[in-house]
C-alpha cells in the first residue's frame, strides 16, 4: 500500500476530491502539500514515499523513541514508508482546523505503545524519557516523580493505568499539554477579491 504512490507526479481529481472530503485541508493546500511531500520523499531516494530516515529528518530531530513512535502512527499499513494518504491524513490532525479530539485521541495513542487502550507508567516514563533525552538533562528520579504524580491525578479509578477518558481530563485540566499539536500552514489563498 505504502508504494501506491511511488513516482507520482501529480495528484489525480478523484484523489484531490478524496482528500478534500478526508482531511481539513481544501485542495490548494493539498497540492503545496503534495510538493513539500515530493522534496521530503525525495531526500534519500526518490521513490514516492517517506521512509523513517527522511521523515526524521524533515522533523529535524535525532533517531529516538517519539520519532519512532510518531512515524508508526503516520504509517497506518505498517509497511515501514508514509504515503500521500497517510501523509496528509496525518497532518490534517496537526493543522488549525484539526479538532480537540483529533488531537487528543493522536496524542494518547502516542503514549499507548501496545495499543490496549491504556497508558501505563512504564510507557509514559519511556516516552518522557526520549522527548527529554539529553536536551534537557533531567534526571531519571525527577521523571518517575513525574511520572507517579501525573498517575496521582490521572488514574482516578486506581487501576493502575490511564484509560482514553481519564487522559481526556487530564489535557482538559492541562490543556498545554496538546498545545503543540497545532501547525500554522503558510498556504496563501486567492479569493479573487480586491484587498
Amino acid at each position: 500500500m505504502g508504494n501506491q504512490h511511488g513516482g507520482q507526479k501529480a495528484l489525480k481529481k478523484q484523489e484531490l476530491k478524496k482528500l478534500v472530503e478526508t482531511t481539513h485541508f481544501d485542495i490548494e493546500e493539498i497540492r503545496k502539500l503534495f510538493e513539500q511531500f515530493k522534496g521530503i520523499s525525495s531526500s534519500r531516494e526518490d521513490d514516492g514515499v517517506i521512509d523513517k530516515q527522511e521523515f526524521q529528518n524533515a522533523l529535524g530531530l535525532k533517531d529516538s523513541l517519539f520519532v519512532d513512535r510518531m512515524f508508526s502512527l503516520f504509517d497506518e499499513d505498517n509497511d515501514g514508508t508514509i504515503d500521500f494518504r497517510e501523509f496528509i491524513c496525518g497532518l490534517s490532525v496537526f493543522c488549525e482546523k484539526g479538532t480537540i479530539d483529533e488531537k487528543l485521541k493522536f496524542s494518547f495513542r502516542i503514549y499507548d505503545f501496545d495499543n490496549d487502550g491504556c497508558i501505563d507508567k512504564e510507557e509514559l516514563f519511556k516516552l518522557l524519557e526520549a522527548i527529554v533525552q539529553n536536551s534537557l538533562g533531567i534526571p531519571q528520579e525527577q521523571l518517575h516523580s513525574l511520572v507517579d504524580a501525573t498517575f496521582a491525578e490521572a488514574d482516578t479509578d486506581g487501576d493502575g493505568k490511564i484509560s482514553f477518558e481519564e487522559y481526556r481530563v487530564l489535557v482538559t485540566k492541562h490543556p498545554a499539554m496538546i498545545g503543540n499539536m497545532t501547525i500554522t500552514t503558510n498556504v496563501k489563498r486567492n479569493t479573487g477579491a480586491a484587498q
